[in-house]
């Protein structure tokens, strides 16, 4: 189920929220805290679909700041307009029933809790004493500072599950953002979104088209398999327009989330069992090899893993990135021979060093920490240098594997200058796909590579790892292309999908 939150705050407003949503909405909210002025008989009317009827104050996070005899008023109106669901915080939950009053048997509560400060630590109390209203929906909402905060609201729902209870549990938040895709895998019973033309009632909510048209959220069981990116930041990846039509199109139940991750340790403990495998990108490609029960050997002599896999004897690391890296390049020019310059010393940096020796090419790293540059091209038998000593080397290649230039940033350059030697320039981001050092190298009629060129080439490897089934580089591409445009409406159009829907 899910669950679109109306938030206006004018009627006009609220009216066109509710039109652009109601083909993706099961249940509409109405936050009548939000709403100041609302018709809400109109409001109902308009959805045509059940509707929730919520006063937040602002000691949960909402906007109401009157007393509780007018904010059960605002709810009255509502059950006497027709809502079919009212929800009352916990705290509120004995004088809210003393007043409400219901003319139709089939009007439902929901008791909600919203834990706005420090992560909770016991949800089994919170659920014993939320069971206790008698309410036939438990909803519980905390904010999550790291994905593996996640883990309450698994708990609350595995709590409910065992009692055959409807329950939701949020994670609010961008770290919580798979608290709200994966809610049918936890066994929740619904998840909230936002309107489609219109602002969130609660941080990290999502527009129900992409919860509905490309996690295809309300289609998930407990036996879906799950994957995900690891890192940070997370929140401008473009994988889940990706991998999750491409699953669909591959006929596999699983789906990909995004994962904002600080504390990797913790966050792999708190999803062991559920988490399938996942794509790791910064800062975590180096840590997690130290998590994982075995490693490939090409990944191990780069020192890096951008893919994880669950195997019967653990976690299996593999590297996609050093190979689709490499095999972007040398669609224009092999590296065999050459001299090849890497910028950094993160994973990617390893990865893409490592592999470029492999196949015959001198390596050169550089970075703005001359003792980082040296460690890494010690342990791959590489040279190095300063970001001031790149002339100096005379790179034919020139590889970018730091954020530089990376969304938001789109203006900053790893190099001032691009030497004069250089015959191609690649660099490993992809958001933007254009960036200032690719600029740079394309005004001075350098051969340019772009990250989108790697990004489809390890993905497809990925997938295959994931799935035991391989895409075509040319869908993978095509499919960045329109999730660069709009990710919800045109990330199925490239891959026609004749299955009957749902």
């Amino acid at each position: 189920m899910i669950i679109v939150s109306v938030t206006g705050p004018s009627m006009p407003e609220a009216f066109n929220q509710i039109a652009s949503s109601v083909r993706y909405a099961d249940i509409f909210e109405l936050r009548l805290d939000l709403l100041p002025d609302t018709d809400v008989r109109a409001a109902i009317r308009a959805t045509r679909k059940p509707v929730i009827a919520t006063c937040r104050p602002v000691r949960e996070g909402g906007s109401f700041e009157g007393p509780e005899v007018d904010r059960f008023d605002l709810l009255q109106r509502a059950i006497d307009a027709g809502a079919r669901y009212v929800d009352l915080e916990l705290d509120a939950w004995t004088p809210g029933r003393r007043q409400l009053r219901s003319r139709v048997s089939r009007l439902q509560w929901i008791v909600s809790h919203h834990s706005l400060g420090s992560y909770p630590r016991r949800v089994d109390v919170l659920y014993k004493s939320m069971m206790r209203t008698g309410a036939e929906v438990l909803k519980f909402a905390y904010t999550a500072e790291d994905a593996w905060q996640i883990k309450a609201a698994m708990e609350f729902l595995a709590l409910a599950r065992g009692d055959g209870k409807r329950a939701l549990a949020i994670a609010m938040g961008e770290a919580g953002e798979a608290s709200r895709v994966l809610y049918k895998v936890f066994g929740g019973w619904a998840t909230f979104a936002c309107p489609e033309r219109g602002r969130q009632s609660a941080p990290g909510q999502l527009p129900a088209s992409a919860l509905r048209n490309v996690f295809r959220a309300h289609e998930r069981t407990t036996r879906t398999k799950v994957f995900g990116l690891v890192g940070n930041p997370v929140g401008q990846s473009k994988g889940p327009y990706i991998h999750n039509v491409l699953y669909r199109r591959l006929d596999r139940d699983a789906i990909y989330c995004r994962f904002r991750v600080d504390n990797l340790p913790r966050f792999m403990k708190s999803f062991e069992g559920v988490l399938q495998g996942c794509s790791v990108t910064v800062p975590h490609k180096q840590a997690m090899m130290r998590l994982l029960s075995q490693v490939d050997p090409d990944a191990r002599r780069l020192g890096a893993v951008n893919t994880v896999v669950r195997r019967a004897t653990g976690y299996f690391g593999a590297n996609t990135d050093a190979s689709g890296a490499l095999d972007a390049i040398e669609g224009k020019l092999l590296v065999a021979g050459k001299r090849c310059l890497v910028i950094g010393a993160g994973g990617a940096a390893r990865a893409i060093a490592g592999e470029a020796i492999r196949r015959g090419a001198t390596v050169c790293i550089a970075n703005r920490t001359l003792a980082r540059a040296r460690s890494v091209a010690r342990a791959l038998g590489a040279e190095w240098t300063t970001i001031d000593g790149i002339p100096s080397f005379k790179p034919e290649i020139l590889v970018n594997a730091t954020s530089a230039g990376m969304w938001p940033d789109i203006d900053v350059s790893p190099v001032a200058a691009i030497p004069d030697t250089v015959h191609l320039a690649f660099d490993a981001i992809y958001n933007p796909v254009m960036t200032c050092f690719l600029e740079k190298a394309g005004k001075q009629g350098i051969m340019t590579v772009t990250g989108v060129e790697m990004f489809a080439r390890q993905a497809v490897e990925q997938i295959r790892l994931f799935t035991g089934r391989k895409p075509l580089t040319t869908d993978v591409k095509r499919l960045f292309v329109a999730a660069t445009r709009d990710p919800v409406q045109d990330s199925r159009r490239y891959i026609p999908d004749t299955r009957p829907g749902p």
